[in-house]
């Protein structure tokens, strides 16, 4: 079973003993675009600090709630050291295009899947063709099933072996937003 980048944005964030210190904005990627910490609310707007805590530090992170080990696992950082996020840093994830190394483009992200068993590792990617494309024939699904080995991971572009093209699916009911 996988689990979608999508459905964990906006989930509370809370201490052992029940308390919220906030919910989640963003997910946060090491530079082999592993999941690295998870960016807090309350931290945007006009300051130039943000609020994240280490995955090391996320004692659980369930359907509906993420579980940190303490107050002090919320370290704030400078909001301009958010270097690879899903949607607010300044390498974004959400709509990289994903390219075969033959030059076809086969979509743009929209969502990412991690293994419920497997920790942060992304299991594979929700793929869009624009919304027309998304409405009638669904999001394509493409899932990794070496991990990222085999792929590019870059600034501009993610960059698939051509073969990745025959195991990608369609799903019609796609989870994420749309």
């Amino acid at each position: 079973m996988n689990r979608s980048l999508q459905q964990m944005i906006g989930l509370p964030v809370l201490l052992p003993n029940g308390k919220r210190v906030g919910r989640v904005l963003d997910i946060g990627f090491d530079e082999f675009w592993e999941a690295e910490y998870v960016v807090l609310d309350g931290g945007f707007g006009l300051r130039r600090k943000v609020r994240v805590a280490k995955w090391t530090d996320v004692l659980t992170s369930g359907e509906d709630a993420l579980v940190v080990k303490d107050k002090d696992a919320i370290r704030s950082l400078p909001r301009k050291s958010l270097q690879r996020t899903f949607h607010t840093g300044l390498i974004r994830m959400r709509e990289l295009p994903v390219y075969t190394l033959e030059g076809q483009e086969l979509g743009r992200i929209s969502d990412v899947y991690f293994r419920k068993t497997a920790g942060t590792q992304i299991a594979g990617y929700e793929l869009t063709d624009g919304l027309l494309a998304d409405v009638f024939e669904g999001r394509r699904r493409m899932y990794l099933p070496d991990g990222p080995k085999d792929l590019t991971l870059g600034e501009d572009a993610i960059l698939v072996p051509a073969s990745y093209e025959r195991i990608m699916d369609r799903d019609p009911n796609a989870e994420s937003e749309r």
